[in-house]
């Protein structure tokens, strides 16, 4: 059954009201998102008179990104900790305007591994998150041990990263981009690696 225009709108004017909520209810998260998104917007306007396009649109990425955990939070009805949402929103500025539009990543000896360290702990924090919402379900009859939970946490995250540099490399053979940085030297990627073995 299609929804009337006026019920969209309601839909959305709820939705939005959700999101604005979820976002006051922890100060921290609410400081950190609001400095963040200042900063972002900011950033913005210094690649507009910059006639940085590719740089703009990273921008408005970033902006779109960082409503993604309060998104989740009430689409989902899945609550994130402050502190794991804190370090999503800082991750997503560090790698998209520090990294991509400031260059860090080329810049910057080692940023990139420090990025995919802290998405490694990421995904195993939500890997943890998602074995944990199963395992306090009222549904579900068992307990899972925490030995089963720290594994499945850890076989998250390597599948995700696995994913990720499949992707990048995608993205650099069949587009062109340079999401591996080959330029930087002594990392050549995933490309030598492959060809090494």
């Amino acid at each position: 059954m299609k929804k009337t225009r006026k019920e969209r709108g309601w839909l959305k004017k709820t939705f939005k009201r959700a999101m604005d909520k979820e976002l006051r209810e922890h100060k921290s998260s609410f400081i950190v998102f609001y400095i963040l998104r200042a900063l972002v917007i900011v950033s913005l306007v210094r690649q507009i008179i910059l006639d940085n396009y590719e740089g703009a649109f990273f921008c408005i990425l970033t902006i779109v990104l960082l409503y993604v955990p309060s998104w989740v939070q009430v689409r989902l009805r899945i609550e994130l900790p402050p502190p794991l949402e804190i370090t999503i929103l800082c991750f997503i500025f560090a790698a998209e305007i520090l990294g991509e539009v400031n260059a860090f990543y080329v810049n910057v000896p080692n940023w990139d591994t420090m990025l995919h360290t802290t998405t490694g702990f990421l995904c195993a924090a939500t890997g943890f998150a998602l074995i944990d919402i199963l395992n306090r379900n009222s549904r579900i009859k068992f307990q899972l041990s925490p030995i089963y939970v720290a594994l499945a946490a850890f076989c998250f995250s390597m599948t995700i990263g696995i994913l990720w540099e499949f992707f990048e490399f995608g993205a650099d053979r069949l587009l062109g981009y340079n999401m591996q940085k080959f330029r930087m030297p002594g990392q050549d990627g995933l490309v030598d690696t492959m060809c090494d073995l």
